[in-house]
């Protein structure tokens, strides 16, 4: 008769149980990973590129037109030192950060939501004609600013590693 004595199984089976207890309740790790993305996102705005690395459509003319007042043109009309600033210093979707500053992220023990609760959010992100909303002043180039990026897989799949090796390591 051939006999088998396994040594630590104790100390497995309570590791397989830190683990499943820790999966069954992930809502640190997905708050970890909003966080990540939503951080993620600010930099999309920053760089004016999309989670793909794309460049985002400059402003266009109408843009430029509607964002100068009155202080930032002179008595002839010609735009001033203050407006060539305003106007050399405008970004895609960001003019008073609003938008940017919007993003949040909702966890919950299995999935984490990104986005904004502004209602022009999907038209700045898909981008929409005036043909199709009259209300525009021209039409609107598609800048996604939401998604996960190039380098956000790579580092998300650190995070659910590092996560599941606390639970392991009993931290």
């Amino acid at each position: 008769m051939i006999s088998v004595q396994l040594e630590g199984v104790e100390q497995v089976e309570k590791q397989l149980l830190r683990v499943q207890q820790r999966v069954g309740d992930m809502r640190p790790l997905m708050a970890d990973i909003g966080e990540h993305l939503v951080n993620s996102t600010h930099d999309n705005f920053e760089s004016s590129t999309a989670p793909d690395g794309s460049k985002w459509e400059a402003n266009s003319p109408v843009t430029f037109a509607r964002m100068l007042g009155k202080s930032d043109t002179g008595k002839s009309g010609r735009i001033n030192k203050r407006g060539v600033n305003k106007v050399a210093n405008k970004r895609p979707l960001i003019m008073s950060h609003t938008l940017m500053q919007s993003i949040h992220y909702q966890e919950t023990s299995t999935n984490v939501t990104v986005g904004t609760n502004m209602v022009y959010g999907a038209m700045m992100h898909y981008g929409g004609s005036k043909a199709k909303f009259p209300h525009l002043w021209g039409d609107i180039p598609a800048r996604p600013y939401l998604g996960i990026g190039r380098d956000d897989g790579s580092v998300i799949k650190d995070m659910i590693g590092d996560y599941l090796l606390d639970a392991l390591n009993n931290r």
